[in-house]
């Protein structure tokens, strides 16, 4: 992961990945996939806004001040950490009443996902939440864009 859009690239096929398990009625899998589109999608963003293009590289990056705490910070999966230091939490939070997309993704999404979904049993996400998570991330108008757009 050189750089925001070779995130952004993994974010998007982590997607296909979770249609595909989808489709295959795979439903646990691809809740944890989808919401680790959003999570590289929430570290792109942060990628850009510190201006660091090798945030993940430590010898990319091992010589620049500051640098190794900033990553430390962003090694998490917490999606709402991301959200809070891709700048975007404010933003997020006001937008909710005005946009039904970024209001579902708070509930199927913020609310829902963590590192630990893979851990889950099967059969913990149902079919219609999941239609509705793939079609919040993936809509050109979905959680996604917006973040790559604010």
């Amino acid at each position: 992961m050189i750089n925001p859009q070779s995130i952004r690239a993994i974010a998007r096929q982590r997607l296909k990945e979770a249609v595909v398990l989808y489709n295959e009625r795979m439903f646990d899998g691809a809740f944890y996939l989808a919401g680790y589109s959003a999570e590289l999608t929430l570290k792109a963003k942060i990628s850009e806004r510190f201006g660091i293009p090798n945030l993940f590289d430590e010898a990319a990056t091992h010589s620049l001040p500051g640098i190794r705490d900033i990553r430390s910070a962003v090694k998490t999966h917490n999606l709402i950490n991301l959200l809070i230091f891709s700048g975007l939490k404010n933003k997020f939070e006001e937008g909710k009443a005005l946009h039904p997309a970024l209001a579902k993704a708070n509930g199927l999404l913020f609310d829902a996902w963590n590192e630990k979904a893979r851990y889950m049993p099967c059969g913990h996400v149902e079919e219609e939440d999941m239609r509705n998570l793939l079609n919040l991330l993936s809509n050109h108008n979905g959680i996604l864009a917006w973040i790559e757009q604010n």
